[in-house]
């Protein structure tokens, strides 16, 4: 592991002065043996790196940042991790338990954003690989399908949301998908997920039948970053304020591509 923190030090030298302690890490960043994240939180730069120029990536700094919190990676930064997307977004999206201050955060030039989920929508990740040297808590494939259907926003919207669908279309577990979403909670997501699964013609099963029929009576916004204007879908209960032949096009154009 790279990244620690002060008080991991503190903890592990309970005879010395903080002061000391403190007084030796900053000597540490300063010789270029240490690179400081925030004001508690280190990451030890290989011996082969050159610390002039030295950055860790975004995902070892989101571990970092949440040394000894409960966490996770997820959004767009999990669908890079399952290889579900090529946008290289200088952004990465970090799931807490308790709220992260301030929720929105820079290093080096990318952007963290923390977002809490309650105890209902908090499960299903684990410890995955994400470098030669690391790994850090990630969400898995399904529940990061659930997720960005949840908040298309933290994926690049509602085109990539489909695509993830698609694309995971032959190795999702879709016992555990149908169950994280009755979990989650969200009917929204339900909603956008069963649209997208019929406007793309993929498999249709007697659980998706089962989960139209718990969608209720509510209307809402198949991108919720786009204007609030178009057609409702009852059928779906969505308001379809995206274009969804552009949709469509759009993904099949990448899978040809």
């Amino acid at each position: 592991m790279l990244g620690f923190t002060f008080k991991d030090v503190a903890m592990e030298f309970p005879e010395k002065n903080p002061v000391h302690l403190a007084r030796i890490l900053a000597g540490m960043v300063d010789k270029g043996m240490l690179c400081k994240i925030t004001r508690d939180n280190y990451h030890i730069i290989p011996l082969n790196a050159d610390p002039k120029t030295y950055v860790p990536d975004g995902l070892q700094v989101a571990k970092c940042i949440m040394q000894n919190k409960e966490y996770y990676i997820g959004y767009a930064s999990a669908m890079k991790i399952h290889g579900l997307t090529l946008q290289s977004e200088a952004r990465e999206y970090v799931v807490t338990k308790k709220q992260v201050k301030p929720a929105i955060r820079s290093f080096a030039g990318i952007t963290y954003q923390f977002t809490q989920h309650d105890a209902t929508r908090f499960f299903s990740f684990s410890s995955i690989w994400i470098n030669q040297l690391e790994k850090a808590m990630v969400s898995d494939l399904e529940k990061t399908i659930v997720d960005i259907a949840t908040k298309p926003r933290f994926c690049g919207g509602i085109i990539e949301v489909g695509n993830a669908i698609f694309k995971t279309k032959d190795r999702t577990d879709h016992d555990k998908l149908f169950y994280y979403f009755a979990r989650n909670r969200n009917q929204s997501a339900k909603k956008r997920f069963l649209f997208l699964t019929d406007l793309l013609d993929l498999e249709w099963t007697t659980e998706h039948e089962r989960m139209m029929k718990e969608l209720g009576s509510g209307i809402s916004l198949l991108d919720p970053s786009a204007p609030d204007q178009g057609r409702k879908r009852s059928k779906f209960g969505l308001k379809i304020n995206v274009d969804p032949i552009g949709i469509k096009k759009k993904i099949l154009h990448q899978k040809m591509s």
